[in-house]
């Protein structure tokens, strides 16, 4: 080989090898720059996830708060009829597991409270609680919307947790009338603990002064332990990684644990005044295991082809560059997230979905058979555990909105909504049925939140009457064979 041959030769290798290092260097960084945003994502959505867990329980609970709320305006609910408060209340414990105490008390110390068990303290009970000592009591008289209290300890059960309060006047002149929910923080945090998204995660609350709830612990004041005092080193090192809360609530982190990498997101629990924070910890190979496993596949390939030309080094940059592809972000929206994730978890036994009110999509006008077809989810829901019926949401979970049902405003699609339960399920259903109406992605959706009925409920329609419970998800009408042994068992 001549000299101008080798020196061709050896610029094409030198070229080769460069292009190819270079080319395996690009790709390493962005790899590693995309694993790092494959894991920001993830933890990112997996805490969104949690919060949004929270904020649907804290709708179910402001729901139920607004209903009994409806009540005593109306009398129904009432200090002065003790005995009929148990057979009111007892629903309420049934829909709302979370719920562990019920408390109504007036401005003069009388009050009357229940466990989620049926344990009573009757309003001559009382001894030597007062109920306007409590934290919940004067800022529910004072605003007239839910007041959700910092954690602090249960007088009863010894155990700390939230309550959530609303006053209302029971009649023109009367003093105000408070009801409160008890919702106990360890139920709380079992109930976000199951949104962990893998089996190896981890989730924690913490307060800012640096106590960590222990769930089931009377051992610490209020349920809560100095850092330095819990045995979880996982759990002490992912709190380490939150800086005194100098990392901002959209930042994720990642800390070493045990030679492995792990991550962790935080969100403060409703950017309240208590300063209650929740962190999910997740180790780096349940998020991106497979793709871990591609880079080193990469690394392989890089080193057994570096004297390739640019246009394959390009080529396997492209190629595997695709598998790196950042997961899109999830949209923290506040006030339509309670909504968006029951339309993330798909329609199920407590969960359904309807496009329209009224219109029938393909005659391309209102249709009867339309009407009955929701009437029939919301008879289920009465007739079972209770429920929640979007409207303007198409079985796929895709947002089309109320608008296709043409009404002139949304006073006459409430009212066509009240005529129609009224009309098929009686006018005395109205107080298990809650209508709300939400702006969303520019179109309305209804939100129908049903509880279960305290006596069977009948969908009339013409001279027919039909008897439905929820199965799976979907209404099933129940043969007459079948109708009385249900109410005997579910009713008894």
């Amino acid at each position: 080989m001549n000299s101008k041959n080798r020196k061709f030769t050896r610029d094409i290798l030198i070229t080769s090898l460069s292009v190819s290092l270079l080319a395996i260097a690009a790709v390493t960084y962005l790899a590693l720059q995309a694993r790092r945003d494959i894991s920001e994502r993830y933890i990112e959505s997996a805490s969104v996830s949690a919060l949004a867990e929270f904020r649907l329980m804290q709708s179910s609970v402001t729901a139920s708060l607004g209903m009994v709320r409806d009540y005593g305006i109306s009398g129904v609910v009432s200090l002065s009829k003790p005995k009929e408060l148990k057979n009111q209340l007892l629903p309420i414990f049934k829909n709302k597991p979370m719920i562990s105490g019920i408390t109504i008390a007036d401005t003069d110390g009388l009050s009357y409270f229940m466990l989620s068990d049926g344990t009573e303290r009757m309003p001559s009970d009382a001894g030597d609680f007062d109920p306007r000592e409590r934290p919940w009591f004067d800022p529910a008289i004072k605003t007239d919307d839910v007041h959700w209290s910092e954690q602090y300890l249960f007088h009863t059960l010894q155990r700390v947790g939230l309550t959530a309060s609303v006053s209302f006047v029971p009649e023109k002149g009367k003093e105000p009338v408070v009801v409160a929910f008890d919702v106990l923080l360890d139920d709380l945090f079992q109930a976000i603990k199951k949104m962990a998204p893998s089996d190896n995660s981890d989730l924690f609350l913490f307060r800012r002064d640096e106590l960590l709830l222990l769930p089931g612990s009377g051992e610490f004041a209020a349920g809560f332990a100095e850092v330095s005092s819990v045995s979880n080193q996982l759990v002490r090192n992912a709190h380490r990684s939150w800086k005194g809360g100098q990392v901002p609530e959209s930042e994720v982190v990642s800390f070493l644990h045990e030679g492995k990498v792990w991550w962790c997101g935080f969100q403060p629990m409703e950017g309240s005044k208590d300063d209650l924070w929740m962190a999910v910890v997740v180790p780096e190979l349940d998020i991106i295991g497979d793709i871990s496993r591609r880079w080193i596949a990469l690394w392989v390939f890089g080193l057994a082809f570096v004297l390739l030309s640019v246009g394959t080094a390009f080529w396997l940059s492209r190629r595997y560059g695709r598998s790196f592809q950042s997961v899109p972000s999830m949209d923290a929206g506040k006030m339509e997230e309670a909504v968006r994730a029951l339309i993330a978890q798909g329609e199920t036994r407590a969960v359904e979905f309807k496009s329209t009110m009224r219109m029938n999509l393909h005659a391309k006008k209102p249709g009867k058979e339309i009407e009955i077809a929701w009437l029939k989810g919301i008879a289920g829901f009465l007739n079972t555990e209770g429920g929640t019926l979007l409207i303007g949401v198409t079985d796929d979970g895709e947002i089309t909105g109320l608008e296709q049902d043409v009404f002139e405003n949304e006073d006459k699609c409430r009212l066509h909504f009240k005529n129609l339960v009224a009309n098929h399920l009686g006018a005395e259903m109205s107080k298990h049925i809650r209508l709300n109406i939400l702006p969303m992605d520019g179109k309305t959706v209804a939100l129908v939140q049903c509880s279960s009925a305290a006596h069977p409920v009948y969908l009339k329609n013409g001279n027919k009457e039909a008897f439905y419970i929820r199965n799976g998800p979907s209404s099933d009408e129940l043969p007459v064979s079948k109708v009385v042994d249900y109410i005997k068992e579910h009713w008894a």
